[in-house]
């Protein structure tokens, strides 16, 4: 599909001051601001303190508070505090610190239908690990503004026993969880690591789980096991509460590390019985970046948004039954960009809705190199059968989040890709 409608207007309009000349981060000598009067999003900055390009999830609440949970790191330590902060109605409360961890593995944020948010991380002991100081799967709960209980469902592989030995063994889980709720039942999908250390045994043999209920009674799944497959199943997840208010997720393939490249996109769903549908690969990708993410809609259906990081090729599918998958539709394919999707849809209209980061023209640049004076945060939408695509922040944008509030309206929650600042934009 081709870009096009505001995307065009803007070149036009910015004919005289051309990307490539544009510096970043917003000063008086250049034209980020002059960009930016163009944009119909509004952009103010949530935490100046938060350091690094560290992962953030958010989640809309009822009354349309955003609630957004992230990574900073403490000083020159090796130590990163897990912060939690709401905006509402245009203000933003006082970050709270919710655990401090050495080791980062993703991090989740859902709000039940009480309107109580819950947020899932890496945790927990090291089970006697020289490495692994956190290596629990936990789920903290929000009571007051500032308190939290945390809860540690899974602690180690046998969690969801199998009776494979490999699957069955080891005490590094909770790795990149995602969290969803239907009312008070809470669903946490994560990796299974096993012992975190050897590539055939732990990272090839990686499993995805779920637990399920919560907070303090919780059932075990196994979703995916990749034992003696090799599969490396879990690596990055992105859950929905899709069809029949169920859970429903994709996740990549990967089998060397933790937290590395993966590959593939792989769907599955929960079924009525609390059995998991089998993998099905929705698509195939060299290189998934930091991971796909999918969307449900009661119109549409299941849809997924994936960068092949390898081709800097966004693209965009969909199946109105998880089983069959439409053509792979491309969003954006220029320089190095189309990347860390986040696919929301807008509830009214149905259509969905991509944020993306392009970090230069250059198709060789890599994420430590992206380049400042181009770089940009964008939202692509498919309007009929094309996709438009409208400028967020001239500043750029990393590992951006896309939600609708019940106005309609779209809001962003991203990090500062120079100092790693939390920072929202959203539609006034």
């Amino acid at each position: 599909m081709r870009r096009h409608g505001w995307a065009l207007g803007l070149a036009l309009a910015l004919a005289c001051t051309p990307e490539t000349r544009r510096p970043d981060a917003g000063t008086e000598e250049d034209n980020t601001d002059k960009l930016n009067e163009l944009s119909p999003f509004s952009r103010s900055v949530l935490d100046a303190t938060a350091r690094e390009l560290q992962p953030l999830a958010i989640a809309v609440g009822p009354g349309d508070v955003v609630g957004v949970a992230y990574y900073s790191r403490v000083g020159d330590t090796a130590d990163y505090q897990l912060r939690f902060l709401e905006w509402n109605k245009g203000e933003a409360s006082q970050p709270e610190v919710i655990d401090t961890v050495q080791r980062v593995s993703g991090v989740s944020v859902a709000y039940d239908s009480a309107g109580k948010a819950a947020v899932s991380y890496l945790g927990g002991g090291s089970d006697e690990s020289t490495y692994w100081f956190q290596s629990d799967l936990v789920v903290a709960y929000r009571g007051t503004p500032g308190s939290w209980t945390r809860r540690i469902p899974a602690t180690r592989s046998n969690y969801a026993v199998t009776g494979n030995t490999l699957a069955d063994s080891g005490f590094l889980v909770g790795l990149n969880p995602a969290i969803v709720f239907d009312g008070a039942k809470a669903y946490v999908a994560f990796r299974d690591g096993h012992n975190g250390q050897f590539g055939k045994q732990d990272w090839e043999g990686s499993d995805l789980e779920v637990a399920e209920g919560g907070p303090t009674s919780w059932t075990p799944r196994m979703v995916a096991m990749s034992a003696d497959t090799k599969s490396g199943y879990g690596g990055h997840i992105s859950m929905v509460l899709g069809a029949g208010r169920l859970p429903a997720l994709v996740h990549d393939q990967v089998t060397d590390g933790a937290d590395a490249r993966g590959h593939n996109v792989l769907f599955q769903r929960r079924k009525a019985d609390g059995t998991w549908t089998a993998p099905l690969q929705v698509q195939t990708v060299s290189d998934t970046q930091l991971g796909a993410s999918l969307g449900w809609d009661s119109e549409v259906g299941y849809a997924v948004a994936v960068v092949d990081r390898t081709s800097n090729k966004l693209t965009y599918t969909a199946s109105k039954d998880g089983v069959s998958w439409s053509e792979p539709d491309p969003v954006f394919q220029s320089g190095a960009g189309g990347w860390y999707p986040s696919l929301a849809f807008d509830p009214a209209l149905h259509e969905p809705h991509i944020a993306f980061y392009i970090c230069s023209n250059s198709t060789s640049a890599n994420e430590q190199g992206c380049d400042a004076r181009v770089d940009e945060l964008r939202v692509a939408a498919l309007i009929g059968s094309n996709w438009q695509d409208v400028l967020v922040d001239a500043a750029g944008g990393w590992g951006a989040k896309l939600a609708f509030l019940s106005t309609g309206k779209r809001v962003v929650v991203y990090r500062a890709p120079d100092t790693g600042g939390v920072k929202l934009a959203v539609e006034p």
